[in-house]
């Protein structure tokens, strides 16, 4: 590792947690380096989550801070839409025990730096605009799947430098006629289709280890709708695709591009991969301490 400055960037996600180091100056990959600390299971516990984010974090200052690095803040992204003010957890489905708890400044006071937090489909965003398969969109999304299906969209004027980074909750659209149960409350979403941690409770496995044709055609089926709804109602023009789930079928994404060309009309949709993968939250996270918070609408 060399010795330039640092950001401890955080992933707070449904299943599992993420911490990494990354570079702070503000260059395209390769040279802006991710490097992975710890990854562990997300504890259902916020106390106990905060407990271990703050031990490992700790850990990594020290080593960084030992190699001549300086760490400049602590960039959280989670699965859960925050507040206005940035400070907690509105809403969280997969994570309902720390909705309302102070996260921010729970680690901020706890680790000495400063700290930022946004919806992980914000940071993601953030991400592959910055430095991913959305650099230089004018309107674009970005869609994880994983524990949950979550999309972020920016949107800017034609030619103005800033737009805005808005969360949506994209797996939450009411599908007409179905009847399922979401773990949000309603009935009907579409993420009881796609969501990883809803298919594995109606299924009993997790999602990469289903071999059945019919589940993943259901799948591609609805998350097509899903992502031509999301076009006509937003106007973007390309997402970027990250999460466990999209990684588990390499194969997904020129399906679902054929099922939304057959169902759009009078739009475009480009859908790729997302181009820092599994890091792009954390690259997002990170950049979060030198983004505008006016920017952010989570």
């Amino acid at each position: 590792m060399d010795t330039a400055n640092r950001i401890i960037a955080l992933d707070i996600g449904g299943t599992h947690t993420r911490v990494a180091l990354i570079c702070s100056a503000r260059t395209l990959p390769p040279n802006r380096t991710v490097y992975l600390v710890d990854s562990f299971p997300t504890s259902t516990e916020y106390d106990a989550e905060i407990e271990r984010i703050v031990t490992v974090t700790r850990a990594a200052r020290g080593q960084a801070e030992a190699r001549g690095a300086r760490i400049e803040g602590l960039g959280i992204s989670i699965g859960g839409r925050m507040r206005a003010d940035g400070s907690r957890l509105a809403v969280a489905p997969n994570l309902p025990g720390y909705v309302d708890r102070p996260l921010v400044s729970d680690l901020s006071e706890r680790s000495g730096l400063p700290a930022r937090a946004a919806h992980d489909t914000v940071c993601g965003l953030l991400g592959e605009r910055g430095w991913g398969a959305l650099a230089s969109s004018e309107r674009c999304a970005y869609l994880t799947m994983s524990t949950g299906l979550g999309a972020a969209i920016y949107l800017a004027s034609w030619g103005q430098s800033t737009g805005l980074h808005v969360s949506i909750e994209m797996g939450h659209q009411i599908l007409d006629g179905s009847a399922r149960a979401c773990l949000c409350g309603q009935i009907g979403c579409l993420e009881t289709y796609v969501g990883g941690r809803q298919l594995e409770l109606r299924h009993g496995a997790p999602l990469d280890s289903f071999h059945d044709a019919t589940v993943w055609e259901t799948l591609s089926d609805k998350l097509a709708l899903g992502l031509v709804n999301l076009t006509q109602l937003t106007r973007v023009e390309v997402v970027a695709v990250g999460g466990g789930v999209a990684l588990a079928r390499t194969e997904l994404l020129s399906e679902l591009q054929v099922r939304v060309d057959a169902r759009l009309r009078n739009a475009r949709l480009r859908i790729v991969p997302a181009a820092l993968g599994e890091h792009a939250p954390l690259v997002g996270a990170a950049a979060l301490l030198t983004t505008d918070p006016g920017t952010i609408l989570s």
